[in-house]
């Protein structure tokens, strides 16, 4: 690797990988170990040799990525973090080499997805998850009046916080965002056609037809998470997203038709309410989100839940959150719990024994 301090211009040979030094822009990052890996980008968990602080840097291919989504992913969390709201990742350096671009950023703990399916039955406590369903709803009121949509509302973009913040959710990846808001604040006129973005099974209906998404879109893909967080996988989530994603549209219809009460059979009575009102919203209209969250609110005294009760991940003693980090991605579970099993022998060889977790997605 060729590299040099204080320039913008640094010439990085390879791209970023386990136990590799990057120098650039006058700092030093020790890169750890990998937490998420696509095609085109990875994230990794890196430590600042100086200080000795652990971040997550995102990188990018410079060439061969077909849509470059980092840059905006940075510009949106630039915008957010002016405004210093809580829930979304701080932002500490960013730079690029001939090979890569990189962010390095505040270091979360394991996404929704994976911890809800660390869980023995797959699914969150009925507290946890109207919890979650009410920070995940402020995190995008937040970005909404932000004048931004997300359009890939879904688990795996929203992660608990670390440590003193493990009761704080984060929202994460803006790599799909788009402006709705001119700089008047006017609402942009919607496009005649659009692409289908973001993930199938938690896309809204309207991006199926290939229209304009709104407010209300990104709070249709809130909702199907909301059900999956509180009864567990969606009834459409083994349907193959390239090959039936027409189906996959059918069944989201269907649910708010003669499947609607099958599919909200184990949710609270309030989210037929919640449902009507996502439904009911028009292309420029603001979402009234504090009377969504109400209705969350008043589930929970209905029930008489206990608000105040740890979530599912801080009453086991870490186990939870120590699976979820090594769960992975859907469908790669039974690769990785051999490494939860590696990691914990090794503990075991220390004198710091748990007893064998076993892991299905």
């Amino acid at each position: 690797m060729t590299s040099g301090s204080g320039s913008s211009t640094t010439t990085v040979a390879t791209m970023p990988h386990v136990g590799m030094n990057l120098e650039h822009n006058g700092k030093t990052w020790t890169i750890i170990k990998t937490l998420a890996s696509g095609p085109f980008s990875e994230v990794f968990e890196a430590l600042d040799a100086e200080t000795k602080q652990h971040y997550a840097m995102k990188t990018e291919k410079e060439v061969g990525t077909i849509r470059p989504v980092l840059k905006l992913d940075v510009f949106v969390l630039r915008m957010l973090q002016n405004r210093n709201p809580i829930g979304f990742p701080r932002i500490f350096d960013a730079g690029r080499t001939d090979n890569f671009k990189y962010v390095v950023m505040q270091l979360v703990g394991p996404d929704l997805s994976k911890l809800r399916r660390s869980l023995p039955d797959k699914k969150f406590s009925l507290i946890t998850a109207l919890r979650v369903c009410a920070q995940t709803l402020d995190r995008i009121e937040t970005l909404h009046d932000m004048g931004w949509l997300c359009r890939d509302i879904k688990a795996p973009n929203f992660a608990i916080g670390r440590g003193e913040q493990a009761g704080i959710v984060y929202m994460l990846d803006f790599g799909f965002a788009r402006r709705f808001l001119d700089n008047n604040g006017n609402h942009v006129r919607p496009r005649a056609a659009a692409a289908i973005l973001g993930t199938i099974h938690y896309a809204p209906i309207a991006s199926h037809f290939g229209r304009e998404q709104s407010r209300r879109d990104d709070l249709e893909s809130w909702f199907y998470m909301c059900v999956e967080l509180l009864v567990g996988p969606l009834p459409w989530a083994n349907l193959d997203c390239r090959r039936q994603h027409q189906l996959i549209c059918e069944w989201k219809q269907f649910a708010r038709k003669g499947g609607r009460h099958q599919f909200l059979k184990d949710c609270p009575l309030e989210f037929n309410n919640i449902l009507s009102m996502i439904d009911a919203l028009r292309y420029y209209e603001r979402p009234n989100y504090r009377l969504i969250a109400a209705q969350i609110e008043k589930a929970i005294d209905r029930m008489k839940l206990d608000r105040y009760a740890p979530f599912d991940w801080q009453v086991d003693n870490g186990k939870i959150i120590e699976k979820a980090a090594f769960i992975g991605d859907l469908g790669e579970s039974h690769l990785l719990s051999l490494k939860l099993r590696e990691a914990q022998k090794k503990k075991s060889l220390e004198g710091n024994y748990d007893s064998a977790m076993e892991i299905s997605t």
